[in-house]
């Protein structure tokens, strides 16, 4: 009998996870989208989308520029890398389970919090009209705590456009 009871409340708790992760994943997403659009974004639905979010955010961030992504201000990086990021973090991910794990799994958080923070940074300074250095701080942050954009991008006050 207390099998049973111990197995119902493992089903409970994962459960309870399961919904928590699902309000989160949708919170994420609608914030997300709700940012792409105010950018202009024309392929906003991409925030529903994991992996694809972070191209979209990459993609709304260099608005159609052809040349380099200037990153902290003076390294520049080709705009087709800049959008293709994650799949540089992805496969560190998945080396750093046979390889280095430590070593691989922070270098893997580093590439987040650069090319995802320079995204939120560029998307910040556009949405709020300022300059991108006065977003690096927090863009950067949020690359790391993904939860102070998705609160920033809720709650922000943005004129809804669509950009072709």
């Amino acid at each position: 009998m207390d099998q049973v009871a111990l197995l119902a409340a493992l089903g409970a708790y994962l459960i309870f996870v399961l919904i928590i992760l699902v309000v989160c994943y949708v919170v994420s997403s609608l914030a997300h989208m709700k940012a792409l659009k105010a950018m202009g974004y024309d392929k906003a639905w991409m925030a529903w989308i994991p992996f694809a979010q972070w191209y979209a955010c990459a993609d709304a961030a260099t608005a159609g520029k052809q040349d380099d992504v200037q990153l902290f201000g003076s390294i520049s990086v080709p705009v087709s890398l800049y959008k293709f990021w994650w799949v540089l973090w992805i496969v560190l991910q998945v080396v750093s389970q046979f390889f280095l794990g430590s070593i691989l799994g922070l270098l893997s958080t580093v590439v987040q919090i650069i090319f995802l923070g320079n995204s939120y940074v560029k998307m910040y300074a556009a949405l709020e009209g300022t300059d991108e250095k006065d977003q690096q701080v927090i863009g950067y942050v949020s690359g790391f705590l993904v939860i102070i954009a998705v609160f920033k991008f809720l709650f922000g006050n943005y004129n809804t456009k669509v950009r072709k």
